[in-house]
């Protein structure tokens, strides 16, 4: 129980912080999410793999509620279920393999069976018709005309509903609107069926099956350890995918080119500043009001070594005629493939489209989201804080400039030395 709640304290501050925006940025919510979503597989035993897939979903669901506008965070859960998904796969098909008794009785159902005269006439021949327990090993060799010779084929498969590929987890999971929803059929009676059949064996068998259900009940699902292993393999890969961009720098930027680019980017500024290690080129960066965020991005390339020249958002249409090609970021690629970008990143691809420049957008695969632009469920902005853009000590400013001018108009009448009286 201690366990439970140290996750659950995890998921609430993880959810906390991104409410308040003090986590901010795509491949560090995904990471994070990632993160939590392997302690809870290693923190948690789940007996089966649809017990473990609805606590995913249902924390994934939780962690992008917080920040619906932060894509990263449903991808990351929906690559996590289709591991589950996988491995659920590989586990029950592996258990129908490891069981030729099971294949054999729905694919050759009755028809090879002898009749029972002349099942007790081979046993006496063979000294096996005791009153006792009998050899159920034995009696399957027999009646089967001596293809099998081990027991452990007896045993009934204990093939969980939950791990069957037909099962309603099998189903492609999407996120919309910030819930995980399980787009899949639920086939629960269709895959205890194919579990194998108690009443085809003796009671001796179907008292085995059951014990061994209630021993699987208590114990770990035996996927657990390769969902981790495969959780920690998508963490690496998370920690190396924006190295993997920077190290292509070189073959997409030439001798003497002009790139342009508009505000700043974490990942096209170390695009960039390893391309300069190998080309000499010039940088055009648009400011990007009314953040400004460009005059960041101008900073830190001049300072990198890289030519950077610094222009007006109204500037870009001009100077994309001497652009070689643009490089930007984004916060998200649809599935469509449309982008979600800062404001004023259209302005400038519309530009580039108007004078055929290559347009190309710098983003790793935990961007990828299967969502489409004009989903209604899904909100695609954000609301934020106004000082961002206009300083509180401006706009009070103005506010006492507007005061004054609303004074003088109710106050004033009709001359302006009434007007003066008033203030």
């Amino acid at each position: 129980m201690a366990e439970k709640q140290t996750v659950e304290q995890v998921v609430e501050e993880y959810c906390t912080l991104l409410r308040r925006r003090q986590i901010e940025g795509s491949l560090n919510n995904a990471k994070k999410t990632a993160d939590i979503l392997r302690t809870l597989i290693t923190s948690k035993r789940h007996p089966d793999a649809a017990t473990l897939i609805e606590d995913v979903r249902s924390v994934g669901n939780r962690i992008q509620n917080a920040k619906p506008v932060e894509f990263s965070i449903g991808n990351v859960v929906r690559r996590v279920l289709h591991i589950i998904r996988e491995e659920a796969k590989d586990n029950s098909k592996d258990g129908l393999t490891e069981n030729p008794r099971s294949v054999h009785s729905r694919t050759t159902p009755e028809i090879s069976r002898p009749s029972q005269s002349a099942l007790s006439a081979a046993l006496d021949r063979e000294g096996l018709n005791h009153k006792g327990t009998s050899n159920l090993a034995s009696l399957f060799d027999v009646a089967t005309g001596g293809a099998v010779h081990n027991t452990d084929c007896l045993a009934v498969p204990h093939v969980d509903p939950s791990a069957n590929p037909s099962n309603s987890f099998t189903g492609g999971g999407s996120l919309r609107g910030g819930g995980l929803v399980s787009s899949g059929a639920n086939n629960n009676a269709n895959a205890a069926n194919e579990g194998g059949d108690g009443e085809s064996i003796t009671s001796v068998s179907q008292s085995a099956t059951r014990a061994r259900g209630k021993q699987g009940g208590r114990s770990t699902w035996r996927g657990r350890h390769e969902v981790i292993e495969a959780v920690n393999e998508l963490i690496d890969e998370l920690d190396l995918i924006q190295r993997a961009l920077v190290d292509c720098s070189v073959e997409h930027i030439h001798y003497n080119e002009v790139i342009l680019t508009y505000g700043h980017s974490e990942t096209t500024f170390s695009f960039l500043r390893n391309a300069r290690q190998g080309r000499d080129f010039q940088v055009v960066v648009a400011e990007g009001a009314p953040t400004f965020a460009g005059h960041r991005m101008a900073r830190r390339l001049a300072d990198a070594g890289v030519q950077a020249t610094l222009i007006a958002d109204s500037a870009v249409y001009a100077m994309m005629a001497r652009a070689n090609k643009v490089l930007v970021g984004a916060h998200a690629v649809l599935a469509n493939g449309g982008i979600i970008a800062p404001v004023g990143m259209h302005l400038v691809a519309l530009a580039a489209r108007r004078h055929q420049i290559p347009f190309v957008v710098l983003v790793g695969l935990h961007k990828l989201s299967p969502l489409f632009p004009h989903d209604p469920e899904v909100m695609y902005n954000e609301f934020r804080s106004p000082e961002e853009v206009l300083d509180f000590d401006a706009l009070g400013e103005s506010f006492e400039q507007q005061e004054a001018l609303l004074n003088g108009m109710l106050y004033g009448g009709g001359g302006g030395g009434g007007g003066g009286g008033g203030g």
